[in-house]
């Protein structure tokens, strides 16, 4: 899944997940992108009030991704723990979660 911010910046997506309102009448929808570079996984609300303009360019959900909660996210981030940590832009998560897209083909080499 791919999405397009207002800054025209393309972002990988590796993460959804549902957020009920304190009013418990709108959910929010947020998606975690892996910017490049950036060192962890950055939250891109879509619905809400606070809501950001961001372009759906390709709204494919990729084979192994799994439900962990309140989302969807790609496996590995729940199997190995990585979500929480590589949210709080920890360096050896990011790392090993390079590893693992790099070795899958999902992002180039040179992604750092």
């Amino acid at each position: 899944m791919k999405i397009r911010t207002e800054r025209g910046h393309v972002i990988d997506v590796y993460g959804i997940y549902w957020v009920l309102s304190v009013d418990r009448i709108c959910t929010e929808t947020i998606f975690l992108g892996f910017p490049r570079g950036n060192g962890g996984l950055t939250p891109y609300r879509i619905t809400g009030k606070l809501a950001e303009k961001v372009d759906i360019v390709d709204s494919a959900i990729p084979d192994g991704w799994v439900y962990y909660y309140s989302g969807i996210y790609h496996r590995h981030l729940i199997e190995e723990n990585l979500l929480d940590d590589l949210l709080e832009y920890d360096e050896t998560a990011y790392k090993r979660f390079l590893e693992i897209l790099k070795s899958e083909g999902q992002i180039d080499e040179d992604f750092y």
